[in-house]
Formats: C-alpha cells, sequence, structure tokens
C-alpha cells in the first residue's frame, strides 16, 4: 500500500512538473506552441487579397481586430484604409509590419519574464513562428544568410534561456547577457525591413534632411558653406548701401 501511494505522488509530482515546464523533459519543439494565429492568419489574407475577394479580407480583420486594437495600434489606421481602397499592397505591408511588432512585443516580454523558463519559452516560440511567416518577404529582402543568422540568434536565445531540468537533473545555467544580446539582433534585423506604412510617408515629406540641402556640411563642408555665405551676405550689404548712397546724391 505505501509503495503504491509513493508511486503515485511520484506520478503527480512529474505531471505537475511538466505542467509548470512544458516540454522541459523533451527536445525543444517548435509545434503548435509556437504557432501564432494572428501571423498564419496572414497566409489566408494574401490569398483573399490576391483573388480580390475584399470581403474575406475584412473578415480576417474583424477576427483579429481586437488584437490590433490593443497591440498594433499604429498600424490598424493603414490596414483600414487598405480595406476601403483596396489596396493589396498596402494591406500586406501593413499586415507585416503588424507581425514585426508582434515579434518585438513578444521578445520584450520574454526578456521581462526571463527567469520563468517555461513561459518566457513559450514566447520565444511564438516570436519565432511569427517570423517563419514573414520569413518569404524577409528572402526577398536580404538574403539566405540574414535569414539564416536570425533562426540561429533564435536557438542562441533557447540556449540562453537555460533549463530547469527534471528535478534538477540535467538543468543548464541561463545566461541573461546572452539572450539580450540574441533579441535586440533579431529585432535589429527584422524591423528595417517591415516599417509602418505610414510612418515611412511620413518620412519622406520634403525636409532640409531628406532634400539634401544642407548635405555635406560636417567637417570642411561647413566651414565651406559659412564661407560663400558670408561672402553672399557682404555683397548684398555692399550693394544696398551704394543704391543707398546714389538715391541720397539724387536728392
Amino acid at each position: 500500500m505505501k509503495r503504491t501511494s509513493l508511486f503515485f505522488s511520484l506520478i503527480m509530482i512529474f505531471v505537475l512538473n511538466c505542467m509548470a515546464f512544458p516540454g522541459g523533459a523533451n527536445a525543444y519543439s517548435y509545434g503548435d506552441p509556437g504557432e501564432e494565429k494572428m501571423a498564419e492568419a496572414y497566409k489566408e489574407l494574401a490569398n483573399h487579397v490576391e483573388n480580390d475577394d475584399w470581403e474575406k479580407a475584412g473578415e480576417v480583420y474583424n477576427t483579429y481586430k481586437k488584437d490590433f486594437e490593443l497591440y498594433f495600434t499604429k498600424t490598424q489606421p493603414d490596414i483600414e484604409k487598405a480595406l476601403k481602397e483596396e489596396d493589396k499592397d498596402l494591406m500586406l505591408r501593413s499586415w507585416q509590419a503588424a507581425m514585426r511588432l508582434n515579434i518585438e512585443r513578444r521578445l520584450h516580454f520574454a526578456e521581462e519574464q526571463f527567469d520563468d523558463y517555461g513561459q518566457a519559452k513559450l514566447l520565444l516560440a511564438k516570436a519565432r513562428g511569427t517570423f517563419t511567416v514573414l520569413e518569404p518577404m524577409m528572402l526577398e529582402q536580404t538574403d539566405q544568410k540574414t535569414v539564416d543568422a536570425i533562426y540561429q540568434a533564435f536557438d542562441d536565445s533557447l540556449k540562453a534561456l537555460g533549463n530547469p531540468g527534471l528535478f534538477g537533473i540535467g538543468n543548464q545555467q541561463n545566461e541573461p547577457e546572452v539572450f539580450k544580446e540574441k533579441i535586440e539582433f533579431i529585432i535589429s534585423e527584422i524591423s528595417p525591413q517591415f516599417p509602418i506604412v505610414s510612418e515611412e510617408e511620413d518620412g519622406s515629406h520634403l525636409t532640409e534632411e531628406n532634400l539634401g540641402l544642407f548635405d555635406g556640411m560636417d567637417e570642411g563642408g561647413s566651414s565651406s558653406f559659412w564661407l560663400w555665405f558670408s561672402v553672399a551676405l557682404v555683397v548684398i550689404l555692399a550693394a544696398l548701401i551704394i543704391n543707398n548712397k546714389r538715391k541720397q546724391k539724387k536728392q
């Protein structure tokens, strides 16, 4: 009887440990736990947009509208504008930007919950799952080497989480600094490729910076500019003085 009770207790401890650290006793898998529904929906959305079925595209958006209102508010106006104007490029690029924001969000909270192995691992998996959907577009804009480096950073981030092991057996020390370095690398590589469309357009307005009006003003260029600017002012001032004296003589 005592043996049965002890065996039952051990089974219960094992089950509870697995619940606390999902997948801790097995090799890591980016299966269903890493699937991000909002990212997977992009595939369905792209198919509807390609077929000019904007009603179905609107249904996909409405399914995740709450997510956009909570987490991706900056992309929401672009999404709704794309639906209204039936703008395929704007719709796809805006959803891609939302997925990029989602990766950043997941990695941010994974870092915040770094000491909670199970939760940090799940968040990391969801970020990777989202990147998997973005991968084809990332390849179009960069190259295979960049994509491979990002996947390697995800793997290195996972290793940096360490592993509490089962009943403390086989535990691995975590490395918070390495984790931080790797997720920052992931974000720095992905973010420039998937900007928020309206913000990118705002940056295209004519300004001194992007007109290049003052290009080359650093170091020697700056001295040269101000030299000619000063000469021009002196010439204009001299012309005004001469003109004023001529008027006085005539009077």
